[in-house]
Protein backbone atom coordinates (compact mmCIF):
# COMPACT_ATOMS: atom_id res chain seq x y z
CA UNK A 1 0.00 0.00 0.00
CA UNK A 2 2.60 2.51 0.64
CA UNK A 3 3.95 2.10 -3.08
CA UNK A 4 0.37 3.20 -4.35
CA UNK A 5 0.20 5.77 -2.13
CA UNK A 6 3.72 7.53 -2.82
CA UNK A 7 2.82 6.94 -6.55
CA UNK A 8 -0.75 8.50 -6.35
CA UNK A 9 0.91 11.40 -3.92
CA UNK A 10 4.04 11.82 -6.22
CA UNK A 11 1.70 11.79 -9.63
CA UNK A 12 -0.37 14.74 -7.77
CA UNK A 13 2.80 16.64 -7.15
CA UNK A 14 4.10 16.38 -10.69
CA UNK A 15 0.77 18.05 -11.78
CA UNK A 16 0.76 20.54 -9.63
CA UNK A 17 4.23 21.84 -10.56
CA UNK A 18 3.20 21.47 -14.31
CA UNK A 19 0.34 23.73 -13.32
CA UNK A 20 2.23 25.91 -11.56
CA UNK A 21 5.30 25.98 -14.52
CA UNK A 22 2.56 27.05 -17.10
CA UNK A 23 0.64 29.66 -14.78
CA UNK A 24 4.36 31.22 -14.59
CA UNK A 25 5.23 30.99 -18.10
CA UNK A 26 1.67 33.13 -19.03
CA UNK A 27 1.83 35.43 -16.43
CA UNK A 28 5.53 36.66 -17.03
CA UNK A 29 5.35 35.87 -20.96
CA UNK A 30 2.43 38.57 -21.03
CA UNK A 31 4.33 41.47 -19.76
CA UNK A 32 5.43 43.74 -22.00
CA UNK A 33 8.72 45.29 -22.88
CA UNK A 34 8.70 49.06 -20.93
CA UNK A 35 10.60 50.06 -23.93
CA UNK A 36 7.46 49.62 -26.10
CA UNK A 37 5.44 51.18 -23.45
CA UNK A 38 3.72 54.79 -24.21
CA UNK A 39 5.35 56.29 -21.60
CA UNK A 40 5.43 60.25 -23.11
CA UNK A 41 8.73 61.26 -22.99
CA UNK A 42 9.86 64.53 -20.89
CA UNK A 43 10.23 66.91 -24.37
CA UNK A 44 6.66 66.37 -24.92
CA UNK A 45 5.50 66.93 -21.45
CA UNK A 46 7.68 70.47 -21.68
CA UNK A 47 6.85 71.66 -25.06
CA UNK A 48 2.57 71.23 -23.66
CA UNK A 49 3.41 72.91 -20.65
CA UNK A 50 4.71 75.67 -22.21
CA UNK A 51 2.40 75.76 -25.12
CA UNK A 52 -0.33 75.34 -22.72
CA UNK A 53 -1.97 71.81 -23.84
CA UNK A 54 -2.13 68.36 -23.00
CA UNK A 55 -0.29 65.89 -25.04
CA UNK A 56 -2.24 62.82 -27.16
CA UNK A 57 -1.31 59.63 -27.70
CA UNK A 58 -2.92 57.06 -29.90
CA UNK A 59 -3.00 55.96 -33.32
CA UNK A 60 -3.49 58.71 -36.00
CA UNK A 61 -4.57 57.87 -40.04
CA UNK A 62 -3.41 60.73 -41.88
CA UNK A 63 -4.58 62.09 -45.57
CA UNK A 64 -3.07 65.35 -47.16
CA UNK A 65 -3.71 67.09 -50.53
CA UNK A 66 -2.15 70.13 -52.08
CA UNK A 67 -5.02 72.37 -49.89
CA UNK A 68 -4.53 70.62 -46.31
CA UNK A 69 -3.68 67.52 -44.03
CA UNK A 70 -6.20 66.14 -42.03
CA UNK A 71 -5.46 63.63 -38.75
CA UNK A 72 -7.97 61.53 -37.80
CA UNK A 73 -6.94 60.87 -33.85
CA UNK A 74 -7.87 58.05 -32.41
CA UNK A 75 -11.19 56.40 -35.20
CA UNK A 76 -12.70 59.83 -35.24
CA UNK A 77 -12.36 61.24 -31.07
CA UNK A 78 -10.51 64.19 -32.24
CA UNK A 79 -9.53 65.37 -35.90
CA UNK A 80 -7.39 68.00 -36.61
CA UNK A 81 -7.78 70.10 -39.75
CA UNK A 82 -4.35 71.91 -40.53
CA UNK A 83 -4.80 74.46 -43.92
CA UNK A 84 -1.54 74.08 -45.42
CA UNK A 85 -0.45 77.93 -47.11
CA UNK A 86 -0.50 77.43 -51.01
CA UNK A 87 2.81 76.64 -52.73
CA UNK A 88 4.50 76.51 -49.58
CA UNK A 89 6.61 72.75 -48.98
CA UNK A 90 4.95 70.81 -45.92
CA UNK A 91 6.45 68.25 -44.35
CA UNK A 92 5.86 64.57 -44.83
CA UNK A 93 3.78 63.16 -41.92
CA UNK A 94 1.54 60.36 -43.82
CA UNK A 95 3.58 57.51 -43.09
CA UNK A 96 2.82 58.08 -39.38
CA UNK A 97 0.32 55.08 -37.94
CA UNK A 98 0.83 56.01 -33.96
CA UNK A 99 1.99 59.17 -32.62
CA UNK A 100 2.19 61.57 -29.23
CA UNK A 101 0.37 65.15 -30.48
CA UNK A 102 0.15 68.31 -28.96
CA UNK A 103 -2.18 71.13 -30.31
CA UNK A 104 -2.15 74.52 -29.25
CA UNK A 105 -3.14 77.80 -30.41
CA UNK A 106 0.52 77.92 -31.51
CA UNK A 107 0.37 74.97 -33.68
CA UNK A 108 0.69 71.38 -33.45
CA UNK A 109 3.93 69.18 -32.52
CA UNK A 110 3.69 65.18 -33.71
CA UNK A 111 6.02 62.89 -32.66
CA UNK A 112 5.80 59.38 -34.50
CA UNK A 113 6.11 56.64 -31.78
CA UNK A 114 7.64 54.30 -34.61
CA UNK A 115 10.92 55.80 -35.36
CA UNK A 116 10.45 59.09 -32.74
CA UNK A 117 11.27 61.46 -35.49
CA UNK A 118 9.12 64.81 -34.50
CA UNK A 119 7.06 67.39 -36.51
CA UNK A 120 6.32 70.92 -36.17
CA UNK A 121 3.08 72.65 -38.21
CA UNK A 122 3.78 76.12 -36.91
CA UNK A 123 0.91 78.88 -37.56
CA UNK A 124 1.70 81.59 -39.64
CA UNK A 125 1.96 84.64 -37.26
CA UNK A 126 5.15 86.19 -35.25
CA UNK A 127 3.42 84.85 -31.73
CA UNK A 128 3.21 81.59 -32.88
CA UNK A 129 7.15 81.60 -34.69
CA UNK A 130 8.37 82.94 -31.75
CA UNK A 131 6.76 80.07 -29.38
CA UNK A 132 8.14 76.86 -31.35
CA UNK A 133 11.42 79.38 -32.00
CA UNK A 134 11.36 78.61 -27.76
CA UNK A 135 10.15 74.93 -28.08
CA UNK A 136 12.75 74.07 -29.96
CA UNK A 137 15.74 73.73 -27.92
CA UNK A 138 13.83 70.74 -26.12
CA UNK A 139 13.97 68.66 -29.05
CA UNK A 140 18.14 69.44 -30.33
CA UNK A 141 17.33 70.02 -33.18
CA UNK A 142 15.63 66.21 -34.01
CA UNK A 143 12.73 68.10 -36.08
CA UNK A 144 11.13 69.00 -39.31
CA UNK A 145 9.36 72.00 -39.33
CA UNK A 146 6.71 73.73 -41.65
CA UNK A 147 4.45 76.92 -41.65
CA UNK A 148 0.85 76.54 -42.33
CA UNK A 149 -1.91 78.52 -42.46
CA UNK A 150 -4.62 77.43 -40.04
CA UNK A 151 -5.25 74.36 -37.41
CA UNK A 152 -8.66 73.53 -36.72
CA UNK A 153 -9.31 70.88 -33.91
CA UNK A 154 -12.56 68.55 -34.35
CA UNK A 155 -13.87 67.25 -30.65
CA UNK A 156 -16.31 64.04 -31.94
CA UNK A 157 -15.73 62.14 -28.72
CA UNK A 158 -18.72 59.67 -28.46
CA UNK A 159 -20.72 59.88 -25.38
Amino acid sequence: MKTKNSKLYGSIAYINMITVFIAATLIFSCKKDPDKNTVIQSNMIEAAKKTGSKVLCGNVAIESDDHGITLNYNNGSKLILIEKIRGAKTVDICKIHSAEIITSEYGVIIKNLDNKNVFFLINNDSESLQMFQSIRSLFANHYQSSTVFGITVVNAEKV
